[in-house]
């Protein structure tokens, strides 16, 4: 088993036994405080007399769990005060030393005292570790009902999941070329968007299992890489390919309890894998709920934040904190946006640098070559939706005083993001993130809170920014060789996309199909309208948004099979009836006026689709 460094080493530490059982302390041999009854008890067949299995022997000398956790925490409460103290007592020593530094250049600061501080912030740390071990445990056992030790990871599972996994019986891994294309295929479409592992650490786990020196992480990784890729390249939900998937994402699940655990850099990037999968398999597992407890583990180490310089970690390790943070906070606010829910944390309570564009040098002998700059742009275009997103739609914001004007700069930034998209990153991938931008877009400019007041410049800017992500998607549908990593979300994407458009065709179709050119409010750059608002006649406009329709329905109808949802596509179906007798009766008699009654009595669209 490969030893793990300092960085790896979880801090929340598994804590000794209270204390021996009387069997054990009189017999003086060792006690692993094994419940309801030691090993040694067990062994000897003496289960009943075990003292924790009777808080009535060893009078005086009860292993009650509540009062050995009381009096842990009077301990660790005594060393805190005693360190708050020393710490204090340091401060002003510090006060004084530098005072005498001003009135005196000569006395230098001397360098004992950082290295003190950093052995009491060390100390500090241990001490908050070990409450957070207590926490976690002291709710988890010694309560009526529970027949075994509840788990973090147990937790976590049955928070997240939706379906329980079949239990397969056909587990054996493929030969190791075989998965050599899945490999690639995982590092060129997810790592390069999410490298909360480096290729080292996935080629290294993918070797140790096959050789069989594999720790519980190398077995989790190798099993949720494959899974991922199976998945991503599966068509239709029950093809070989998800059948593959689910069959290692079952495995993998074997090795929840020894890599998911709280307090531990290894459990984060353990949970991301699972969100990965979780986005491809939505009848397994909640994503939603999944990023949310990755995201509250990683702000409970304090990866959102730049590590003090006193702490002297190594360069590899500062930037495996600052991919893991991207990655979360890229998958948090996407999941978050996709479902309409409140992030797991906001923007200003995290401060951390980007990781670096590439992860070693760029000599033509490097071995893993994958470059993170499709990251790091989506890492840009997140900072620039959460802002929005915030702004628009979290609960207890202020009121805007002139929220067009907040649309327009948050339309501007988004849509110039992606005019200074580099031209490495590879064409599929451009397409995913335009399609990104388009949605986004869309979503900014419909607040619920401002339903029908949106100005007739923001409802031509959804008509044609709906018809531009229908366009971009279906190229993608047709492109069956070269498909970036869409997942279900992308199928709610457009659902959301899809029931936007109905909206504003039925509600606003005397202005879409008006002929009126709508100005250009203020605040607004001319750049950023798009071309068929100004040089689509009616009839052009009415075949674009047939068109749309079409285009739509076929997008729906290639991602809902592969995941196996049928009721974004089926409600669509039903809610453009309406829209397409719409079409039908304005084109025809157009005769430079509308002559049609467009007052029907249509109901209402919904602002925004399902959410589940």
């Amino acid at each position: 088993m490969a030893k793990l460094n300092k960085f790896e080493t979880p801090l929340l530490r598994v804590s000794r036994p209270v204390s021996a059982c009387q069997r054990c302390r009189s017999a003086k041999v060792k006690c692993d405080g094994k419940l309801p009854a030691c090993t040694a008890c067990e062994k000897a067949g003496r289960d009943a007399e075990c003292s924790s299995a009777n808080d009535g022997v060893a009078k005086g000398k009860e292993r009650n769990y509540v009062a050995s956790l009381e009096t842990r925490v009077e301990k660790l409460e005594k060393q805190i005060s005693q360190a708050k103290a020393r710490k204090a007592a340091a401060s002003n020593l510090l006060d004084v030393v530098s005072a005498q530094t001003f009135l005196s250049p000569e006395i230098p600061l001397q360098a004992g005292n950082t290295r003190a501080q950093r052995k009491e912030a060390s100390n500090i740390d241990d001490l908050v570790s070990d409450f957070g071990f207590l926490s976690v445990n002291a709710t988890a056992r010694d309560f009526h009902g529970f027949t075994k030790e509840m788990s973090y990871a147990r937790l976590v599972l049955s928070t997240s999941s939706l379906e329980e996994m079949p239990r397969l019986t056909n587990n054996v891994l493929p030969q190791r070329h075989a998965i050599a294309p899945l490999i690639e295929h995982y590092l060129g479409n997810v790592h390069v968007l999410y490298p909360f592992l480096t290729e080292t650490k996935i080629y290294g786990s993918i070797d140790a299992v096959y050789q069989g020196y594999a720790d519980p992480m190398d077995h989790w990784t190798t099993r949720l890489v494959l899974a991922i890729a199976y998945s991503s390249l599966s068509r239709r939900r029950g093809d070989t390919q998800y059948q593959d998937a689910v069959r290692h994402a079952g495995s993998a699940l074997g090795h929840i309890e020894a890599v998911i655990h709280p307090g531990s850099v290894v459990g984060i990037q353990a949970m991301v894998l699972l969100v990965l999968y979780s986005m491809l398999d939505p009848h397994h597992f909640n994503s939603w709920y999944l990023i949310g407890l990755a995201s509250r583990a990683m702000v409970d180490i304090g990866l959102h934040q730049d590590p003090p310089p006193e702490l002297q970690l190594k360069e590899s390790e500062l930037d495996l904190r600052r991919r893991i943070y991207l990655c979360v906070y890229v998958l948090d606010r996407s999941i978050s946006m996709v479902y309409r829910r409140g992030f797991s944390f906001t923007d200003d309570s995290a401060n951390m640098t980007p990781p670096k564009l590439r992860e070693g040098s760029t000599t033509t002998n490097q071995l893993f070559f994958y470059g993170l700059e499709s990251a790091v742009q989506l890492g840009r275009l997140r900072r620039i939706q959460s802002h929005a997103y915030q702004t628009l739609f979290q609960s207890g914001r202020p009121a805007l005083e002139d929220t067009w004007s907040f649309m327009a700069t948050s339309l501007q930034d988004m849509h110039g993001w992606w005019a200074e998209m580099p031209d490495q990153i590879d064409k599929s991938m451009k397409r995913l993130l335009h399609c990104d931008v388009l949605f986004s877009s869309i979503l900014i400019l419909s607040p619920s809170g401002l339903d029908g007041k949106l100005n007739e410049y923001g409802k031509f800017l959804i008509f044609d920014y709906a018809f531009e992500y229908a366009e971009t998607m279906s190229s993608i549908s047709q492109d069956q060789e070269k498909v970036a990593f869409y997942t279900s979300h992308d199928l709610l994407r457009t659902s959301f996309v899809a029931e936007r458009f109905l909206s504003l065709l039925l509600q606003d179709s005397n202005l879409i199909f008006s002929g009126i050119v709508p100005n250009l409010p203020r605040d607004s750059d001319p750049w950023s309208a798009p071309p068929g608002i100004y040089s689509c006649g009616v009839g052009e406009k009415v075949n674009r948004a047939s068109r749309c329709l079409n285009l739509l329905e076929r997008i729906l109808e290639w991602l809902g099979p592969r995941f196996g949802l049928s009721s974004p596509l089926n409600e669509f179906k039903v809610n453009s009836r309406l829209v397409r007798q719409l079409l039908e009766a304005v084109y025809p008699n157009w005769d430079g006026s509308l002559n049609v009654s467009l007052d029907y009595a249509f109901p209402r669209a919904p602002m925004f689709g399902p959410t589940n």
